[in-house]
């Protein structure tokens, strides 16, 4: 099960208490200064190209229209508003469906009339002259209005994570992107603003199958993403009707992106222009916000197709009593406490948590582990962490820490409160008497994904942290370098054969170790496809180098497409396979540890980022004592030469 860091909920509570303490410097008054010379903002909605539709301008904090900021996009598809002066706050851009109101939808390339039931919305932090209204600045002001955020923090956190995950090219997902307006003859500039446009349309093809298909995806995702995952679902509950197949959504949305770039004319190194390698199917850091957000009581009647009935978990409960006070099935954390400014105490309003997975009573690192996370974000000063009392129904921990913004210092004094009211038993197949070896109990390893295949939520070459509690549980931090602790962290371990394996939403962390330590750690998608590699971080050093070198030698072979009948492993991990195939130490991109399969154990020499580069397997005997065999294969080019090892000339373990 994923446990999303609860640092959230220091973050949102913190944002409303220096608020509360830095906020009155304003007098309360929302109205933007009026004193200030004449100012415009250009509004460009863009399904492509969106005609006749009205835009208004609204004041974020209060939900309230700014005076005579209203506009329309006429043909030209750009409303100009005119203010008397910067908006100095945040603050929504709306754009309002119905009239003559029409967009041209891209994957039909046709304008279709934009009814009046479609708003879409952009929010951001602060004034600027030029905004883009558009499928991804939509899916950011769903997740923002809906947990209550108003701080541009929380803002900019929300669309920057919403541009990372789906457009890593772009610099702003807020900035006008270029408007289509035509099927064909289109050439997309190579700007920033075409990079957006391309990324726009070819999400619009995922949704091909409804009638409107740019509209219909910004449903679906807007509604997908709700649970930090694109997965098909809302929580635990699954569309009906999807749109996309969730478990591939990368490798179409990537390849949807390609094929448009080429039809409007960029062709040049498309992988790097728009970033494809780096586009991701989870939304890492939106817990901050997203967390607060109760999903039970979101209005759900724009995902498409419905919810399927009979998803969403194990509960009995149809009427949503879990949204009236019920606490439902599984565990309840409640937060509670006081905050210090000034020598003035004020008491904090309950924090309610539902349905979380609590840390074992007899794992105290584990629960100092979390409550450090979820502080992580904020500059804390003098933390103090003390377990109050455990048992097998409660457990009640004691934290007290100062954070100092603006020259102001808050001190907060708070009581955890996690009340066991159930086990989560989801997972029937799940061993609860696996325990982890000595080698992981307690231990942080920094890892590098090398990537296997397309569908992973992970970057080729993308550092990655994971630490192992005494009790079972993995934490992943998914960006070591950022210091904002854990992404998430996966508490239900069972074994498949001699690996610990963990599930996530959508993903299957398979750790294998060794006697002395971490072997590697292979990500799988829920049918067991493989995806790639988490390999130990040696900087410069190639792991599992020694498995070649052991095995040093020149070996005598016999096999179809072989013509020198030797093949020479060098002390260094040098192999020359063949007249013409040879590569160097310099040349090896990872070695994959095979030796504990139980069938065709092998150690793969890979010289690519992935299987359809150049690789050599050795295939080993049954008790990995000896080379057996040896393969040179280059899928992409349909390259597979297999030769028997008869025997060695000098050293190696030929068999």
């Amino acid at each position: 099960m994923k446990i999303y860091k609860l640092r959230n909920w220091l973050v949102i509570l913190s944002v409303f208490i220096l608020a509360s303490c830095l906020g009155d410097d304003d007098d309360n008054n929302n109205t933007p200064d009026q004193t200030a010379q004449t100012t415009e903002i250009k509004v460009s909605p863009a399904l492509g190209l969106t005609k006749n539709a009205n835009v208004r301008l609204i004041l974020l904090a209060t939900n309230t229209p700014i005076e005579g900021a209203t506009g329309n996009t006429g043909e030209t598809g750009v409303a100009t508003i005119t203010l008397a002066s910067a908006i100095t706050e945040p603050f929504i851009v709306e754009v309002l469906g119905g009239g003559d109101a029409e967009y041209f939808d891209e994957a039909k390339g046709v304008f279709l009339t934009l009814g009046a039931d479609t708003t879409l919305r952009a929010v951001l932090s602060s004034f600027q002259s030029e905004v883009g209204v558009t499928a991804l600045t939509e899916i950011a002001a769903t997740a923002i209005l809906n947990t209550g955020a108003t701080s541009a923090e929380a803002i900019n956190l929300v669309n920057e994570q919403v541009r990372v995950a789906l457009a890593p090219a772009l610099t702003d997902i807020t900035m006008p992107p270029q408007l289509i307006d035509a099927a064909s003859g289109v050439t997309a500039s190579s700007d920033q603003a075409g990079i957006y446009a391309v990324s726009l349309a070819a999400l619009a093809q995922l949704g091909s199958s409804a009638s409107s298909p740019a509209l219909a995806i910004i449903d679906a995702l807007r509604a997908d993403f709700l649970d930090l995952t694109i997965d098909g679902k809302v929580g635990d509950q699954a569309f009906e009707s999807p749109l996309y197949n969730a478990s591939n959504f990368i490798s179409e949305y990537t390849s949807a992106i390609q094929a448009y770039a080429q039809q409007v004319g960029l062709t040049d190194d498309l992988s790097a222009t728009f970033s494809l390698d780096n586009i991701k199917k989870t939304l890492e850091g939106l817990s901050d916000i997203f967390a607060s957000l109760d999903l039970g009581s979101l209005e759900l009647d724009f995902v498409p197709g419905g919810l399927s009935s009979g998803s969403g978990g194990d509960s009995d409960d149809d009427d949503n009593d879990d949204n009236n006070g019920n606490d439902g099935e599984g565990n309840t954390l409640i937060i509670t406490g006081s905050t210090t400014v000034a020598g003035v105490t004020t008491g904090i309003k309950e924090i309610k948590i539902r349905n979380v997975p609590a840390p074992d009573p007899n794992d105290l690192e584990t629960i100092r582990k979390q409550i450090e996370d979820s502080l992580a974000e904020l500059e804390v000063n003098d933390l103090v962490f003390e377990l109050v009392s455990s048992s097998d129904t409660e457990i009640v921990v004691s934290v007290r820490y100062s954070v100092t913004t603006q020259g102001v210092t808050v001190t907060s004094d708070l009581t955890y409160t996690w009340t066991l009211t159930g086990k989560d038993d989801d997972d029937d197949d799940m061993d609860d008497d696996v325990m982890l070896p000595e080698v992981l109990k307690g231990k942080v390893f920094d890892m590098v994904f090398m990537l296997s295949e397309s569908g992973s939520s992970y970057a080729d070459g993308q550092k990655v942290r994971f630490t192992f509690s005494s009790s079972g549980m993995m934490f992943i931090d998914t960006d070591p370098e950022a210091g904002n602790g854990d992404e998430m962290s996966l508490d239900d371990v069972m074994m498949e054969g001699s690996e610990y394996v963990y599930k996530d939403d959508g993903f299957i962390y398979k750790v294998s170790v060794t006697e002395t330590g971490l072997n590697e750690i292979n990500l799988f998608t829920m049918e067991n496809m493989f995806l790639g590699s988490f390999t130990a971080d040696g900087g410069d050093e190639i792991a599992n180098l020694e498995l070649v070198t052991a095995r040093a030698g020149e070996y005598r072979v016999v096999g179809e497409g072989h013509s020198r009948g030797t093949v020479v492993i060098g002390s260094d991990g040098s192999i020359d396979f063949d007249t013409g195939i040879s590569f160097a130490q310099s040349d090896i991109v990872i070695i994959y540890d095979r030796t504990n399969l139980e069938e065709e154990k092998r150690i793969q020499v890979s010289y690519g980022a992935n299987n359809n580069e150049p690789l050599i397997n050795l295939f080993l005997s049954a008790d990995g004592s000896t080379i057996t065999s040896i393969q040179y294969r280059i899928l992409k080019d349909e390259v597979d030469i297999m030769v028997t090892v008869e025997g060695t000339v000098t050293g190696g373990g030929g068999g």
